[in-house]
């Protein structure tokens, strides 16, 4: 059983890590159909692709048996709790490698890698906060069409959204030159579905795993993909209440995310409504036949990892709660 676990874990790991970038394009026109759940995906993908390294040392410590270098009751209680999860009354295979080095030396390497996206999470909240203080400075608060937004004096019309607690909705006066009352309605319901749904969250997760696993393609891949997934998202929301000729009309108007000249350029995690490229979604879906395999595929291994992980990590909390005996 060890075995198949092994041969499934790392056969999830390489096809996840390995062809993630790969299989994420393929499935696009499938996924982008449902962009809520493709933008879970994503985020779990990668999240789960970071616990099942974590995975690789008890699985190593089913399989392997080797001299002891923790001293005296220290080295007991680990190899009780190791012979009370493992499914085997014996280690597979006996090696000169302390089992010690084997368990610890992935798990160390990924809580190192969990540590740093923590980290890189907390360096770009600090960055979003001191961008969102800079246009609050700049900004007044008013109420348009029911939604509450920072208003700032900018001639290029944009509009985006902070995380709620900075300050939500944020526009630039001339937006409400440029767009009918119908188009601003649609841009507001856009922003305001970025708020509802924590797209910032999810961007913030994704970016600071990104920034610390940007080697391995599925991280790479997700990362790219996911504002495009949240801004679909955001817009099938905008129009379910205000409808596609306002929608694409914003959008067109907008014309390409622009970063007002007040922020600074290392702010992160903007979530702009603008995006002419999106008008063709809007108006003529891609076929979603053409992805769904790779979508399935996409889907199977993230599961394979959920089952394998559960499997590897579940016996190991069970037997600590137990005493290990």
């Amino acid at each position: 059983m060890t075995g198949v676990l092994l041969g499934v874990l790392l056969g999830s790991l390489a096809v996840t890590g390995l062809g993630g970038r790969r299989i994420l394009r393929r499935a696009a026109p499938a996924l982008v159909r449902t962009p809520r759940l493709a933008a879970g995906l994503l985020v779990s993908g990668m999240l789960l692709w970071l616990i099942a390294v974590l995975s690789l040392g008890p699985m190593a410590a089913w399989l392997f048996s080797g001299p002891s270098l923790l001293p005296g009751q220290i080295g007991d209680v680990c190899q009780r709790c190791i012979a009370a999860a493992s499914p085997f009354s014996t280690a597979v295979v006996d090696t000169a490698i302390p089992v010690v080095v084997l368990f610890f030396l992935p798990t160390g390497a990924g809580l190192v890698i969990a540590v740093s996206a923590v980290r890189e999470a907390r360096r770009l909240a600090r960055t979003g906060a001191a961008a969102a203080d800079v246009l609050r400075a700049r900004a007044r608060a008013v109420t348009v069409h029911d939604h509450r937004v920072l208003l700032i004096a900018e001639s290029t019309p944009v509009a985006f959204a902070l995380p709620s607690r900075l300050g939500g909705i944020v526009l630039a006066d001339s937006v409400l030159d440029v767009l009918s009352d119908q188009e601003l309605i649609a841009v507001l319901e856009h922003e305001a579905a970025h708020l509802r749904q924590r797209h910032h969250l999810i961007m913030i997760t994704a970016a600071a795993v990104g920034r610390v696993l940007g080697w391995v393609p599925l991280i790479a891949g997700a990362t790219e993909a996911l504002p495009t997934y949240l801004e679909i998202a955001a817009d099938d929301s905008a129009r379910r209440r205000s409808g596609v000729p306002a929608l694409a009309g914003a959008l067109l108007k907008l014309g390409e995310p622009s970063q007002p000249a007040c922020v600074p350029e290392s702010a992160h995690g903007l979530l702009h409504a603008a995006g002419p490229q999106r008008i063709r979604h809007l108006v003529r879906p891609e076929a979603a036949r053409g992805g769904i395999w790779a979508a399935f595929s996409l889907g199977s291994a993230v599961l394979g990892l959920v089952a394998v992980t559960t499997s590897i990590q579940v016996p190991y909390v069970l037997a600590a709660a137990a005493g290990c005996v």
